[in-house]
């Protein structure tokens, strides 16, 4: 069963490629260095004034527009530029071991954070899909994983955990010789954050991120425009209070498929959103909060930002000398 997994997705915590789940997959390791399970957040905060906002465009759509936090988050191609050196630097040195490998070419996600942060706002999406999650594996061939030998995997590793030390039962050697601590991919890691940096995401950026967008909820000018957007539903003869209850309606994950109800549900949401202006003001809005709290924290996001270019430097310098 296919559950509707719409609305805010979670920003990016840790490094995550083509290239690290293809490894952690190969190397039979879960959760390595690619691991993204969000820490719990609290939802108690503290009270801040309102900021102010000046005109409020109207907007049906944001994936093409940037929050102010992500000037000190990584970027779906910065996390494709540090998978890359990764690789770089694994397959150099699996290769010092004798061994044939290639590490696979990671690819940059083609979301942002503005991309499905408001969700539905598409016609054509919910026409087709109501709540539910567009399936991206639809019509595409099944796919085989790259083949990887047991002496590659071995010396390949499982990386390095979120507390920066190899996982448990690494191996240490390979052939009598001595394997760096955590295998290959564990050295990548290392050298990519000689200078800084540790490929994930620092924790105020992603505070900043999870804070203005769960203040913006609760502003008055967005529980304005929530409130309009109810009386739209209304109007169509669906009772929610916000968006949000309509995407968690707990019908739509009751079936693998949208069912004609669901469609006219999501139908009528995207049309009353575009009608009072919803994406406009939460826009707006969230981006309000998130300047003045980078306002309150820049120190330490400044802090995060050159540990961030610090290791992207590393990595551009890795990739142009190659394997």
């Amino acid at each position: 069963m296919t559950p509707p997994r719409r609305g805010r997705p979670l920003p990016t915590l840790l490094l995550t490629a083509a290239l690290t789940a293809a490894l952690a997959m190969t190397a039979g390791c879960a959760s390595g260095p690619a691991a993204t399970t969000a820490a719990p957040r609290s939802t108690t905060l503290a009270p801040m004034e309102p900021p102010p906002i000046g005109d409020v465009p109207r907007l049906s759509r944001v994936d093409d527009r940037a929050l102010p936090i992500e000037a000190y988050l990584l970027s779906g191609e910065q996390f494709r530029q540090l998978d890359a050196a990764q690789g770089v630097l694994a397959t150099r040195c699996v290769r010092g071991f004798g061994l044939d490998y290639s590490a696979p070419t990671p690819t940059a996600p083609t979301t942002t954070q503005t991309t499905h942060r408001y969700d539905p706002v598409e016609i054509s999406d919910v026409a087709a899909n109501g709540y539910h999650s567009p399936d991206p594996d639809r019509g595409k061939k099944p796919g085989t994983a790259p083949s990887v030998g047991p002496d590659v995997t071995a010396v390949l590793g499982a990386g390095l955990g979120p507390d920066g030390r190899p996982a448990p039962g690494t191996a240490t050697e390979y052939r009598g010789r001595q394997l760096p601590s955590g295998g290959c991919i564990a050295d990548a890691q290392r050298q990519l954050a000689a200078r800084g940096g540790t490929g994930r995401d620092a924790e105020v950026a992603v505070g900043v991120n999870y804070e203005g967008f769960d203040r913006s909820r609760q502003d008055p000018r967005v529980v304005a425009v929530f409130r309009d957007w109810s009386g739209c539903m209304a109007e169509r003869g669906h009772s929610y209070g916000t968006p949000g209850d309509a995407l968690k309606d707990p019908r739509w994950g009751a079936a693998a498929t949208p069912s004609a109800e669901e469609i006219a549900t999501a139908t009528a949401d995207v049309e009353c959103k575009a009608r009072v202006n919803v994406v406009g003001v939460w826009f707006t809005v969230e981006s309000a909060y998130e300047q003045e709290l980078i306002r309150q924290r820049l120190p330490e996001l400044t802090t995060a930002k050159a540990a961030n270019d610090a290791m992207l430097a590393v990595a551009a310098s890795v990739t142009a000398a190659g394997t």
